[in-house]
């Protein structure tokens, strides 16, 4: 057994996907035989110029002051958090990352656009650079949010995160386009493997939604974080024709905007008949679940993965005239889902196994 720490953005405090995978990783770890828990390194973006300015400006009451989340019950994702993740003390910087990560065997990167730097914000970070030597250094589907690396100009950048890149035990991505720039930019290999929730057993999901206080149902769900009034009316459209009102599964709506439960926000993909998406894991959750999908794209969260996951489980995409306001697919498989998510899951534990184990 090996005491392993995992890196990612566990600590969301919004996004429903990225706790989930987080947790079903654990939950892999913990039944190949190890003891697992997450890294808390929540990267801090570095100050620019601009953004003192910026500070200064608000300091002075000459620029509004930065909006909050207008969004309630983000302890919804910390509940979360509090049930399923084992987590180390808060790790605030480098140094502390270097103390806690001794006490390891190895340190696992991913899932999710860890290696997409707008994101990730200290990419030395999650290219595990503050880990010491003789602690194992593994990605499991990390990913680089798009089809290229992002930080292609920044030279010094690269050169940094290539030399932590190249002291891994084992790289595999998410996405195909992850393998073609570790090989073609950082000079490593990578192997293409699933998705956590796509990998992960039954019996995590089935633990997860015990939690559900609700078990809330709803034919038709939606989960889209740009809801523009087009592809509201063609949603609208699609409940016409199912003779069923859509549900936003993303927030609640009332008085207020609220979060959902992650438990409940699970149980509604699951509980439905159809679900409209642009989003990548509930896209995975539905597919996992045997639900049609109608998928809307939105360029400005990225396409990579998609097209990535389309073509490793054989999915079509057929266009879909309601009213004609918004771009919608149906995702209509072409082989067995089931059938290729087995003969998937075989390949990517055994990367796991070896990585772990070897």
């Amino acid at each position: 057994m090996k005491k392993v720490g995992i890196l990612n953005f566990q600590y969301s405090t919004h996004n429903y996907g990225a706790v989930l995978q987080a947790a079903a990783l654990e939950h892999i770890c913990k039944q190949l035989g190890h003891e697992a828990l997450h890294l808390d390194y929540r990267a801090r973006p570095k100050k620019t110029l601009k953004g003192r300015a910026g500070q200064l400006l608000r300091t002075l009451g000459l620029r509004k002051p930065a909006e909050k989340n207008q969004v309630a019950n983000e302890q919804a994702f910390e509940r979360f958090r509090q049930d399923f993740i084992h987590r180390t003390p808060r790790i605030n910087s480098p140094k502390e990352f270097f103390a806690i990560a001794q006490e390891l065997d190895a340190t696992i990167v991913g899932s999710d656009q860890v290696w997409r730097p707008s994101f990730a914000k200290d990419a030395i970070a999650f290219a595990l650079g503050y880990v010491p030597q003789g602690v194992d250094r593994i990605a499991y589907a990390a990913s680089f949010g798009t089809a290229t690396w992002e930080q292609a100009e920044d030279d010094r950048l690269t050169n940094a995160v290539k030399r932590e890149l190249q002291q891994f035990k084992a790289i595999s991505c998410r996405e195909e386009s992850g393998l073609e720039i570790c090989r073609d930019v950082f000079g490593v290999m990578a192997e293409h493997v699933l998705d956590p929730l796509l990998l992960v057993d039954d019996f995590f999901f089935e633990k997860v939604l015990t939690k559900s206080s609700t078990n809330p149902h709803a034919r038709l769900v939606y989960y889209k974080l740009d809801s523009t009034q087009e592809f509201l009316e063609d949603l609208a459209g699609v409940g016409d024709l199912m003779n069923a009102e859509a549900v936003n599964i993303y927030l609640k709506t009332s008085e207020i905007h609220e979060y959902r439960e992650v438990p409940d926000w699970l149980a509604l993909i699951r509980n439905s008949e159809v679900v409209v998406t642009d989003s990548f894991h509930c896209i995975c959750l539905a597919l996992r679940f045997g639900k049609e999908v109608i998928f809307c794209p939105n360029e400005h969260r990225g396409q990579t993965r998609l097209d990535s996951l389309f073509r490793k489980l054989d999915i079509a995409r057929e266009p879909l005239t309601v009213r004609g306001k918004a771009p919608m697919f149906k995702l209509v498989p072409r082989t067995d889902i089931g059938r290729v998510l087995d003969h998937e899951r075989v390949h990517s534990k055994a990367f796991l196994v070896s990585a772990l184990n070897g």
